[in-house]
């Protein structure tokens, strides 16, 4: 039975090192470090069970459990809620090959009263769907990229846009839709919709490299916001690269960085998956963050994530 113990405890530390040294290679590392706040609860639970069995395998789970519940509490201990600015309620979406392009995904943009949409995976299908749901009289601003399957992207918006731009990210057609958003007593704010390739196996360098690639902040420029599915959790290393370019991501700035937005459409899937956290909004330091939540899935796989943004008044004028 101690050689059990000491297999887990080995299994637990090899784990540790990945996610600490961000060494995730391949599949299906790639994957498993989706799972840290599991593993670090497992490990945990494990340790103090073991721990009266066999000590010296215990302790190392024990040590193991502390190293990566230390990594990831922190995006559960938010920062004050900023009081002052202009508000700017945002919501990312994957649709799920246009198929959450629906009624009540409409009515839900007027319950939470958003100001702008990003969406993923959307389709000639799902464009006509949401028009005909009568998203224009609530966005009436938009940039669109249609494509079919999962690679269309869009953006709507309750203000003016200019610049609207959407590009095809290499290797894989994957489109991201972009604009500069005017907000009235702010002023103008960058706004993208991001969906990089998923890390399938074969495929995870892509994934590397398109988030590598996403836009980054920049003080001489507006403020800058890049939201949607971005294949990654908080725990990969290509996510947590981005966000040391300058973003911060809205969910972890309210407590909120284990909400989870994927699967929940499980029938996609070959096998039961634990949920995990793949939809972020990211912001750059000049904007805080007031409410973050996420939504029901409907006909999608992912919920989607609803933030609202607090903006410096006046902050840009450039």
């Amino acid at each position: 039975m101690t050689a059990v113990f000491w297999a887990a405890a080995a299994l637990a530390a090899a784990f540790t090192v990945v996610r600490v040294l961000g060494a995730e290679r391949g599949t299906p590392l790639v994957q498993l470090v989706s799972y840290t706040p599991y593993a670090a609860l497992a490990a945990l639970v494990a340790g103090a069970a073991v721990a009266f069995l066999a000590l010296l395998p215990g302790l190392v789970l024990l040590a193991c459990g502390a190293v990566l519940a230390a990594l990831v509490v922190p995006r559960l201990v938010p920062p004050p809620v900023p009081r002052d600015g202009v508000r700017l309620r945002v919501m990312c979406a994957n649709l799920l090959f246009g198929r959450n392009a629906t009624l009540a995904f409409v009515d839900q943009l007027k319950i939470d009263d958003v100001d702008v949409l990003a969406v993923q995976e959307l389709t000639d299908e799902g464009l006509a769907a949401l028009d005909d749901a009568g998203i224009d009289a609530l966005l009436p601003h938009r940039v669109v990229s249609t494509a079919p399957g999962g690679g269309g992207s869009g953006l709507f918006s309750r203000h003016p846009i200019e610049d609207p731009a959407a590009r095809s990210l290499d290797d894989i057609p994957m489109q991201q839709t972009a604009a500069t958003v005017h907000v009235p007593g702010a002023g103008p704010v960058l706004i993208e919709s991001a969906h990089p390739y998923p890390p399938r196996q074969g495929r995870v360098r892509i994934w590397q490299q398109q988030i590598a690639t996403q836009a980054v902040p920049s003080a001489l420029g507006p403020p800058r916001v890049l939201l949607g599915d971005f294949n990654a959790t908080l725990d990969h290393a290509a996510l947590r690269q981005l966000l040391r370019a300058g973003y911060r991501d809205a969910a972890a700035e309210r407590g909120r960085g284990l909400a989870a937005t994927w699967p929940y459409k499980t029938e996609t899937l070959p096998f039961w998956t634990p949920p995990i956290t793949l939809d972020h909004v990211l912001i750059d330091a000049r904007i805080g963050v007031r409410e973050y939540g996420t939504r029901p899935a409907g006909e999608s796989d992912h919920r989607p994530v609803v933030a609202e943004l607090v903006l410096p008044a006046g902050f840009y004028a450039g």
